[in-house]
């Protein structure tokens, strides 16, 4: 025998479509859906009691309820044809071009969530205001003029839910309603440009009662390269990748969203799995961003998780071309970090043994390239424009140390200050003084070092103004001075000058402070401040020696962690200790002072049998600090699953 399917009582699969809707937010979102798909440019979403009854309205200036039926015939369609929608019949194309999603015609049954009653209110112009009323967990509905409205040439579309579940109303407070629609229909709002705010009348307190819904900004470097994929036989499919900087989520939240037109199927990639997605690098924490596939196909009822159809197919394949090139990417990122990481750890390193050798001469330090300085790159050989000239490494050493033994050394000549940027030509000159500019605003340089630095009266526009001003110079006591034509130690230099040009002198200890001008014109006496941070000058140290940059050496199966070989120190990046430390700066900075601490022993010694001892003491440390590591994760990961659960 053949013959169809049929529906027992259709009443009964109208109520499993609505059950399968359990989302409040996003039955929500639905209503909303429904507004955009019409085209409309204003949406207004209010939650309010009325009667003692909590009601949820969503009111939009779109093309109205199917425009082109009188008012009773559009709303009888609405209400008879469950389960049909006349935007059934769109490609994936004309959904892409028009962002329009609505396909399966039971958008407005997620009602059942939200609460008793829904009213959906229509006008045109030339007709009557009518509105159709459903209600929860019945079959009969209502369609009526709507009473208190004439026929005006008014153009409205107004759905309400009233009778609204205590348990939906915390899911619907003004604040995380607007988040959430700010998240879900992220594509579809930046791509429409709508004006969607969300009214919050019932709120109390200091909670949010009115709050326009912006869509979020990805954060992190964006991958250009990843913008647009060919998908065999579908429309193409839209990437925004993001790459985050700093240490990526451990739990993996906040990752590659997947979208359909614009619509959020699946919050990341981890809910992909019947696709075989919820792989790296799409789950790959250090991602975030989104990939919007139009021709996805996802569950009618909650509208999340995606249908393992063809198009779906197409999509997976495609993005597997995609990862290898993707998967380089990361893997670069991940190389230029840690190198990153290590600088920042051998300076770390540098100041942490920083007079070690003058405060312990018995100790013998490590050979030293004439290159390694170990002060920071701020004090390269050549400084960038506008810098101290004189603040190249060997010349900071040298005052440095003159500056330790009470000399004065001979200053470099000092640059020019930098030349202000020619204005263009006014219709009227500059205005009266209103606020003093200090170049530049942020001054680090370091101990020893003198640098110029210039001040100039600006109007509200920021010209420079052309009367004459009196400027008057001070600083904060213990980062250094202002010094005069002659030389001066920076420690006795001047606390206060005049001029628009001074030459302030860094102490001979590192701190931070301020240089403040004060500007006096005709009618306003203005001031301000710039910050100052003096750093750390090169440790003294003998000829040729002291605290080495590390050469990394990736040999696996070499047994050694570090050692000296021709006057360098080279350490195994490849040992299993080190490379358990990967993307853990502070453990990696304890055992590199281990290894640092284990040559210094060896080479002040002059004893080899006590390489083997002291490279089993830096073995069990290391592995009491991955323990200790360990644990301490754990309980961080118990304490926040606790804090979560309460």
């Amino acid at each position: 025998m053949t013959g169809q399917l049929k529906v027992h009582d259709p009443f009964e699969l109208i109520r499993w479509l609505a059950y399968s809707q359990p989302d409040p937010r996003k039955a929500l979102a639905e209503l909303i859906q429904n507004s955009l798909d019409a085209g409309a440019r204003t949406i207004r979403v209010t939650r309010v009691r009325e009667r003692g009854v909590a009601v949820l309205k969503v009111f939009d200036d779109g093309e109205g309820v199917i425009p082109d039926l009188d008012r009773t015939e559009a709303l009888r369609y609405v209400a008879t044809h469950v389960g049909h929608s006349r935007k059934r019949s769109l490609s994936p194309q004309q959904r892409l071009e028009l962002m329009t999603q609505g396909q399966y015609g039971i958008g407005l049954l997620g009602f059942w969530s939200l609460g008793e009653m829904l009213e959906m209110r229509t006008s045109l112009p030339g007709q009557r205001p009518h509105r159709l009323v459903l209600y929860r967990d019945r079959s009969d509905y209502l369609i009526e003029p709507l009473r208190g409205r004439l026929a005006l040439d008014e153009h409205f579309t107004e759905v309400v839910v009233s009778g609204l579940h205590r348990e939906a109303l915390p899911a619907l407070v003004g604040g995380r309603v607007a988040d959430f629609l700010a998240s879900e229909l992220r594509g579809q709002l930046l791509a429409r440009g709508v004006d969607l705010t969300v009214e919050d009348r019932m709120s109390r307190g200091s909670s949010r009662k009115l709050v326009a819904v912006r869509p979020p900004r990805f954060l992190g470097e964006r991958l250009e390269a990843f913008s647009r994929l060919e998908v065999p036989g579908q429309p193409p499919a839209r990437l925004e990748l993001y790459l985050r900087g700093g240490d990526p989520e451990p739990d993996g939240t906040r990752g590659v969203a997947v979208y359909a037109a614009g619509t959020l199927v699946a919050e990341t990639f981890h809910e992909l799995a019947a696709l075989g997605l919820d792989r790296p690098p799409w789950t790959d924490p250090r991602l975030t961003g989104l990939v919007d596939f139009p021709a996805l196909q996802v569950a009618p009822g909650s509208r999340r998780g995606v249908v393992p159809d063809g198009a779906a197919g197409a999509f997976a394949a495609a993005l597997l071309g995609m990862e290898p090139a993707l998967d380089a990417v990361l893997a670069a990122s991940e190389r230029r970090r840690e190198a990153e990481l290590d600088r920042n750890l051998v300076r770390e390193l540098q100041r942490a043994f920083r007079d070690f050798f003058r405060q312990r001469p018995r100790f013998a330090s490590l050979p030293v390239a004439p290159q390694e300085t170990g002060v920071e790159p701020a004090q390269a050989e050549t400084p960038p424009p506008g810098e101290d000239a004189g603040a190249t490494p060997g010349a900071v050493a040298a005052r440095a140390k003159a500056l330790a033994a009470g000399e004065v050394p001979p200053e470099p000549p000092l640059p020019p200050p930098s030349p202000l940027s020619a204005e263009p030509a006014f219709l009227f000159p500059p205005g009266p003084l209103a606020r003093v500019e200090i170049e530049p605003e942020r001054l680090r340089l370091p101990a020893g070092t003198r640098r110029r630095m210039t001040a100039r009266g600006v109007d509200e526009s920021g010209r420079e103004v052309a009367e004459a001003l009196e400027l008057a110079w001070e600083c904060s006591p213990g980062i250094g001075g202002f010094a005069g034509g002659e030389p001066a130690e920076p420690e006795r230099g001047a606390r206060t000058a005049a001029g628009p040009s001074v030459t302030f002198a860094a102490g001979a200890e590192p701190g931070v402070g301020w240089v403040g001008v004060t500007a006096r014109g005709a009618h306003a006496v203005v001031s301000t401040r710039a910050e100052v941070e003096v750093t750390d000058p090169p440790g003294p140290r003998g000829a040729g020696e002291g605290i080495p940059e590390p050469e990394m050496v990736d040999m696996p199966a070499a047994p050694w962690r570090s050692r000296l070989l021709d006057g360098r120190w080279q350490v195994n990046a490849g040992h299993r200790d080190y490379r358990a430390l990967q993307g853990r700066p502070v453990p990696k900075l304890r055992y590199l002072a281990l290894l640092f601490a284990k040559e210094v022993v060896l080479r002040s010694a002059q004893d080899p049998r006590f390489e083997q001892p002291l490279e089993q003491l830096v073995e069990v440390a290391a592995y009491a600090d991955r323990n200790l590591a360990r644990k301490g994760r754990e309980r961080a990961r118990a304490a926040a699953e606790t804090d979560e659960a309460s």
